[in-house]
């Protein structure tokens, strides 16, 4: 059960506005994702803002982005009772756990800025707190990469494969301290779109879907972000060789989007 002191947190009807109609709490978030400028935001993603957990009651402040799209609390219980309370004044005296446990759910608000989570549990639970954004991603170097003995070995700029699709940024291949190898992409930028993968592929400039789909390949990780600064380890004893270009390939429609060569 989630109760919220002077905030809606599940996706029926809140409620009218006097007139007897019930209206939508997203459809703000909803009306923003659908007017996005794919030219200036990025696919929206799910950052991670707090991880908690423990047994019995707690209360924890939380910052939630004012740029944020929604959020979310993804939660679990192990053994007895939880009721989870969300807004910015603390729960009232005495207040119990209400859902039973073993259990998980999840539970969504567009609120942001300063915000209270309050857990009243009689037993074990756990709780994951995340904020969609649609901004630009600024990750920083991993710090092997910042390491004198890192070197790079191969660097290049992304093409677009698709008509229509952005392709463009740098990508930076390195040989870590430890001997793996790792991808950085700088300035990089490509059409939003969910279910974006990293792929490596053998072929120096694939041009076409086909080519690429038909060559050696490794598929590396989902795509962080489509707009920003990102970082990649590689998996362990990759020949340096079997790395020709590096593909951003979307999944469900089996896809080459943008590609950049490895020289």
């Amino acid at each position: 059960m989630l109760v919220a002191a002077g905030l809606t947190l599940t996706p029926a009807g809140c409620g009218g506005d006097g007139d007897g109609e019930r209206r939508d709490p997203f459809a703000a978030a909803k009306r923003r994702v659908l007017t996005l400028d794919p030219g200036r935001a990025a696919a929206p993603r799910w950052e991670r803002v707090a991880v908690l957990g423990g047994r019995g009651d707690r209360t924890e402040s939380l910052e939630i982005s004012r740029r944020a799209i929604q959020w979310r609390v993804r939660w679990r219980c192990s053994s007895g009772r939880l009721t989870l309370l969300v807004g910015p004044r603390p729960p009232a005296a005495g207040t119990r756990g209400r859902d039973r446990c073993p259990k998980r759910a999840t539970v969504s608000s567009i609120q942001t800025g300063a915000v209270r989570l309050t857990v009243a549990a009689t037993g074990g639970w756990s709780a994951v707190v995340e904020q969609q954004v649609d901004t630009a991603l600024h990750e920083p170097p991993l710090r092997a990469m910042r390491s004198p003995r890192a070197r790079v070995l191969a660097r290049g700029r992304f093409y677009a494969i698709q008509q229509n699709v952005r392709g463009q940024g740098e990508v930076l291949l390195y040989r870590l301290p430890t001997g793996r190898l790792a991808l950085r992409l700088e300035d990089f930028r490509t059409s939003a779109n969910t279910d974006l993968f990293v792929r490596l592929s053998e072929s120096r400039r694939p041009r076409t879907t086909k080519r690429s789909a038909g060559t050696p390949r490794v598929k590396v990780a989902p795509l962080k972000s489509t707009v920003g600064d990102q970082s990649y380890l590689l998996p362990k004893r990759l020949d340096r060789d079997a790395v020709g270009s590096v593909v951003i390939w979307n999944e469900p429609v089996q896809t080459a989007y943008t590609a950049a060569t490895l020289r």
